[in-house]
């Protein structure tokens, strides 16, 4: 199968070195910055920050339009213009993108009348909408194993923003420019990606009218489905937000940041093995069905060894990097960061879903997270507060990942390539079991 991709194994392991390398680099810059800011603003304006940025990511999921998974596809089996397709949803998803930034600065301005601070965070963070129509060029290294670049500019983004926050903290700035900091990085993300892409593919930004509803017509399941997605993601803040205090959605973000430090790896690896899945999708079944084992088998393990680690020393871990002013979010910290685990899972799905035809159930799928979010949310917070939140969303990830997956025939597959996969059946092979274990005796007989 390797051999069928362009490059071979030397270019995926080398896309994936990149992924990862890119993802480790930012994921340390992000966090120790993050760190800072949190420390410097305290729990109170550290949650009105997140609360406001809840909003944002829900509009940012509108403009999105759910081409990622189409885009990558669309460009790894190689039957259409690349360039084409880029630009294409580069201007839907800018158009949509006005729309949304107007929606939400309006939004605010109507619901916090009496707060001008939350109306200009609004503002300043929704800009970051505008750019993220660009991040479409992401799509096209990744489905072409070209990593190396996206990971680059992702570095240098980064870099850029950090640069910024740290001169906010040097000169004592005001929280309405933090919230500016959340739009920065993606402004140097979009002139980086330009700049690279238009090196590979040259400045030929075009419009098809016609490729543009082919390719919503095949996304809008995934659009609805990022919607509630992030719903279901956002709304424990929100929630949190008012029925508690700014405070308690501080404690909460305090964790996430944690948890999703190690997101990041998890993420990358999906992103570089998804092109090759799609494509033994199109060839071998039963070979695509063991590779599909195997990648929930990796993530699985990996995010459990994490999940243990975090859990057993979550109270000082809390303790160095935010202090004592955040320990209260210790025991959500120890749950939110099993639902991040399992949230990784969702982009696997959804690949299995888009390469059997099946986008229907990813609505479905979601739309039942979303109401058991929100009624264990109404639930738990006024009982249990923010640990109430954490409960009610790593439940929503065991529903959507794996119950309502194996509630339907069509779907049963997922469920039991993730059952088989975290109990390692079926993951390696007799005939890869039968080479390991000749190595191991080449070993032995060494030693």
């Amino acid at each position: 199968m390797f051999k069928s991709m362009k490059g071979g194994k030397k270019k995926f392991f080398s896309n994936i070195g990149w992924l990862m390398g890119g993802k480790i680099v930012n994921m340390l810059l992000q966090f120790f910055v993050s760190l800072a800011t949190a420390r410097y603003l305290g729990p109170s304006n550290f949650g009105t920050i997140n609360y406001v940025a809840a909003f944002v990511s829900f509009f940012s999921s509108i403009s999105s339009l759910g081409l990622a998974v189409i885009i990558i596809k669309e460009i790894a089996i190689d039957k259409c213009d690349n360039n084409e397709v880029i630009w294409t949803s580069i201007w839907m998803r800018f158009g949509t993108a006005v729309l949304s930034t107007i929606s939400i600065i309006a939004l605010m301005f109507i619901t916090n009348r009496n707060d001008s601070m939350i109306v200009q965070i609004a503002f300043l963070e929704s800009l970051s909408i505008l750019f993220s129509a660009f991040d479409t060029i992401n799509y096209y290294f990744q489905a072409r194993l070209l990593s190396k670049w996206s990971s680059i500019a992702e570095v240098l983004a980064y870099v850029g923003m950090s640069l910024y926050r740290i001169y906010l903290l040097a000169t004592n700035a005001d929280i309405v420019w933090f919230a500016f900091a959340t739009s920065t990085d993606m402004i140097f993300l979009t002139v980086f990606l330009m700049i690279f892409y238009i090196r590979i593919e040259g400045f030929r930004p075009k419009f098809n009218w016609q490729l543009g509803k082919r390719l919503l017509k095949q996304s809008y399941h995934y659009l609805i489905a990022g919607l509630i997605t992030i719903l279901y993601a956002q709304v424990d803040r929100i929630m949190l937000g008012n029925m508690l205090d700014k405070a308690s959605v501080g404690y909460y973000s305090a964790t996430l940041t944690i948890s999703t430090l190690w997101s990041m790896i998890p993420t990358a690896l999906i992103q570089s093995i998804s092109p090759i899945l799609y494509d033994a999708a199109e060839k071998d079944r039963t070979f695509y069905l063991r590779r599909l084992r195997q990648s929930y088998a990796v993530l699985f393990w990996l995010n459990a060894t994490y999940s243990i680690f975090v859990g057993a020393f979550a109270h000082w871990i809390i303790l160095l990097l935010y202090g004592k002013d955040y320990l209260a979010g210790t025991a959500a910290l120890r749950i939110v960061v099993w639902y991040y685990g399992l949230s990784t899972m969702s982009t696997l799905n959804q690949v299995y879903l888009a390469n059997d035809g099946k986008n229907k159930y990813i609505n479905l799928f979601c739309i039942a997270g979303l109401v058991t979010d929100v009624v264990l949310n109404f639930a738990l917070i006024p009982i249990m507060g923010i640990n109430g939140a954490a409960i009610a969303t790593l439940i929503t990830h065991i529903v959507i990942q794996i119950v309502m997956p194996y509630a339907f025939k069509e779907t049963r597959e997922i469920a039991v390539c993730i059952i088989r996969g975290a109990l390692l059946q079926d993951v390696i092979s007799k005939e890869e079991m039968q080479i390991i274990k000749g190595k191991a005796k080449k070993v032995l007989r060494r030693g």
